[in-house]
């Protein structure tokens, strides 16, 4: 049998899917040896038997190897690019009908049109989504606790100025680079999500202790992203939240974490009820829900379809968090509805390619990644037809408006640049994978 198996697996080119194949194979022909067995044969005779119905194993190996090669969801990229090139027309109309221009100052001496910036940012965008799909999403996993600490220790430093005494009394220069330093890792933080699968794998097998592990990474980065600097803020704290806590949800389902289920997860989601309480009552010491009258007046001047009565001269953030503002008074509500239901469809197709793999692992990354980019277009229809303003903080549609620094729209390509990579190795992991650092990547694509 096991020679059987190793001239079938030298047919298969792609290594990472031995393990499962060789497994599937030897589980097969066991099955049909003990039925063998079962029918009056010995032992030795059935397991010969059991490898001769299977065939020639040159020929079910270059079977197989056709089945298990990596694949690319092309149907899925072209949907994508589809809404890139629908939001990099809309972003030139914008930037050609807004009397302001939407430009941006680049250095003292050059100053760039919106929609030039646009059209880069989503062409990187694309260009870090295929960067995402050539990264196994197992090695992810793999680094997950050390790249989790990582992350989280560079977000704590950066904020750390922010709490300072005195923090305008810091030379303008420093001041800006520090500045920078924390919206480049507010930009990273999403990341949690899919490395906070890989650290939920890495306690399976667990019980309870298991448990207050996996709690302490949710509260610890909803925490550090609750510190209001005028950036995500509150926005991004309950939708990093929501994903990580529909992880350990799915995980605590699928017994990763061997504890009672249902009083768990309702105690689990009790947290976020929590900090929701919290999240309203600072928001409304902090009057965040100043610009919502404002809003709500374009949008009931705002048709169906066509020009509604209010100016988008008048719209702030016009090309961010109020973009669908901006659409509805310049093109009708209709249109904005139709332009958010688009992004959420692709979304779904997202949600609907990840369900195609077998792998758990899988399953629960890309599970993270799709709660996550339906949670920023819920936020964002919200800021956009005035039922929620999260004061300064800079919400973004994903592929439609870009974020603070077009940092949302380079994130929301690498959510489905891992949703990509899982898709590709759908065929060739099992149910389960051993994400061990001692591993041999030959056997586990590490």
């Amino acid at each position: 049998m096991e020679e059987y198996i190793k001239i079938l697996l030298e047919q298969i080119r792609f290594e990472k899917a031995h393990k499962a194949i060789g497994d599937e194979i030897r589980a097969h022909i066991e099955d049909q040896a003990e039925a063998n067995i079962s029918e009056g044969m010995d032992k030795a005779t059935a397991e010969k038997k059991a490898v001769e119905d299977m065939g020639d194993p040159v020929e079910t190996g270059i079977a197989l190897d056709k089945v298990h090669r990596p694949q690319l969801a092309w149907e899925f990229v072209v949907a994508t690019l589809a809404v890139t090139f629908l939001a990099v027309v809309l972003h030139i109309f914008m930037t050609k009908q807004l009397s302001w221009g939407l430009a941006i100052q680049i250095t003292p001496n050059c100053i760039v049109q919106e929609g030039t910036m646009f059209v880069f940012y989503s062409i990187l965008g694309v260009a870090v989504m295929m960067l995402f799909y050539l990264i196994d999403f197992t090695t992810i996993a793999k680094y997950s606790k050390v790249a989790g600490l990582i992350l989280l220790a560079f977000y704590f430093i950066s904020i750390c100025w922010i709490v300072m005494d005195n923090p305008d009394s810091l030379d303008y220069e420093i001041w800006m680079f520090l500045d920078g330093l924390h919206s480049r890792a507010t930009l990273l933080m999403f990341l949690m999500v899919p490395i906070y699968a890989g650290i939920l794998y890495k306690y399976r097998g667990q019980k309870y202790g298991g448990l207050i592990k996996a709690i302490f990474w949710v509260l610890i980065s909803a925490d550090l992203l609750s510190i209001q600097d005028g950036r995500y803020t509150f926005e991004e704290m309950i939708v990093v939240m929501i994903a990580m806590l529909s992880q350990l949800t799915i995980a605590i389902k699928k017994e990763w974490i061997k504890v009672r289920k249902t009083p768990t997860i309702i105690f689990i989601w009790s947290l976020l009820i929590l900090r929701v309480v919290g999240i309203v009552k600072t928001l409304c010491r902090y009057e965040c829900f100043w610009r919502e009258n404002e809003i709500l007046l374009i949008i009931r001047s705002s048709r169906l379809f066509g020009r509604g009565m209010i100016s988008g001269d008048n719209i702030e953030l016009a090309e961010d968090t109020s973009i669908l503002t901006y659409i509805s008074t310049t093109m009708g509500i209709g249109v904005a509805i139709a332009i958010a239901a688009v992004v959420l469809g692709l979304i779904i197709y997202g949600l609907i390619v990840i369900t195609k793999t077998k792998n758990q692992l899988g399953l629960v990354m890309g599970g993270g990644c799709i709660i996550w980019l339906i949670g920023k277009v819920i936020f964002n229809i919200a800021c956009g037809f005035g039922m929620y303003d999260g004061g300064d903080s800079v919400s973004f549609l994903p592929f439609i408006s870009g974020g603070l620094a077009y940092d949302g729209l380079l994130a929301s390509y690498a959510m489905f640049g891992i949703i990509l990579s899982i898709y590709k190795y759908k065929n060739a992991y099992a149910e389960h994978v051993d994400i061990s650092l001692h591993v041999r990547s030959k056997d586990f694509g590490g």
